[in-house]
């Protein structure tokens, strides 16, 4: 967690690091910070339950012309939430068009709620009730690939939107049979990841699974204990829509596996991370460097081509 947000450049060949700019707000924790499709915003939750929508295209193009004194990022878009904030998620389609600057959001006791970007208004809701017609509250969000769906990950359950319907899922899954049951995904679900074939979903239980778009599980695995925690925290498809890659609460290790086989990690990452937090990591475009937040606080760049 941190006191400020930053923008970052990094140059490739010698992969160095240097802040370009940072935001002009001091007295909060931001949480997690994810760009915009078109790479032209920054969302960002914080510790007291409000989302800050930035808009980094100013500093980009400032950096690219080489002035040295960037203006410091400033929230133009500010959404309180009466609940804790569990998680956000762009429209993969999002741009600089009205209709599709947007995103979704999760909060404690509420439906999911499809924001206007700028105006910070409600666009359309999604609800999701149990057996006893119970709300749930999604601990996790994340739109299809094309944009046309909304997957949500409960305590037991994985949903599908329809993004043109509001009201309730189009599917609605249990993650495994029963609490005593061993099959199935166990746990409470706590990130999901989607390419333009599988849903990848991960618990506070330290198991993954793959999904079918209909939300039907298709395999489940576990990471091994030697680089598990307690919990898988983040998740995410490499660019190139085989690897996924997972990040745990109280590891060291960022980890990957080839959905071709899923028997054992292509490829591990080590970081500074023996902490309770949310450790985020990210690709860039190329999908050749893999960037990790640390607990140190330091963002460090790896060359995954180096990798064994």
């Amino acid at each position: 967690m941190s006191n400020n947000a930053y923008l970052y450049e990094y140059t490739v060949g010698s992969q160095r690091i240097e802040c370009i700019a940072e935001s002009d707000e001091d007295c909060v924790i931001y949480r997690a910070v994810e760009w915009s499709p078109d790479g032209t915003m920054l969302a960002a939750s914080t510790d007291d339950s409000t989302l800050r929508i930035y808009d980094a295209n100013t500093q980009v193009t400032q950096y690219a012309s080489g002035e040295h004194r960037m203006s410091p990022l400033a929230a133009y878009t500010t959404i309180a939430h009466a609940g804790t904030l569990l998680g956000f998620a762009w429209y993969p389609h999002m741009n600089r068009d009205p209709a599709a600057n947007c995103f979704i959001e999760s909060v404690r006791d509420h439906p999911l709620h499809l924001c206007d970007t700028q105006t910070g208004k409600v666009r359309a809701s999604y609800s999701a009730y149990d057996a006893y017609d119970t709300l749930m509250s999604a601990t996790a969000v994340a739109f299809s690939h094309d944009g046309t769906s909304i997957y949500a990950g409960y305590a037991t359950h994985i949903g599908r939107f329809d993004v043109h319907r509001e009201g309730p899922p189009v599917e609605l899954t249990q993650t495994t049979p029963s609490r005593r049951s061993r099959d199935g995904l166990k746990g409470i679900v706590s990130c999901l990841a989607t390419n333009n074939t599988h849903i990848a979903s991960a618990t506070l239980s330290g198991q993954l699974a793959l999904h079918t778009p209909d939300t039907q599980i298709a395999c489940v695995w576990r990471v091994p204990v030697e680089y598990g925690g307690t919990g898988v925290t983040h998740l995410r498809w490499a660019p190139n829509n085989i690897h996924v890659w997972a990040a745990s609460r109280q590891s060291e290790f960022i980890v990957a596996w080839d959905i071709r086989d899923l028997r054992a990690p292509c490829a591990v990452v080590r970081r500074p991370g023996r902490t309770m937090q949310r450790m985020q990591f990210a690709f860039d475009a190329s999908g050749r460097h893999l960037a990790v937040g640390q607990a140190d606080g330091r963002v460090v760049l790896h060359d995954l081509n180096a990798l064994d």
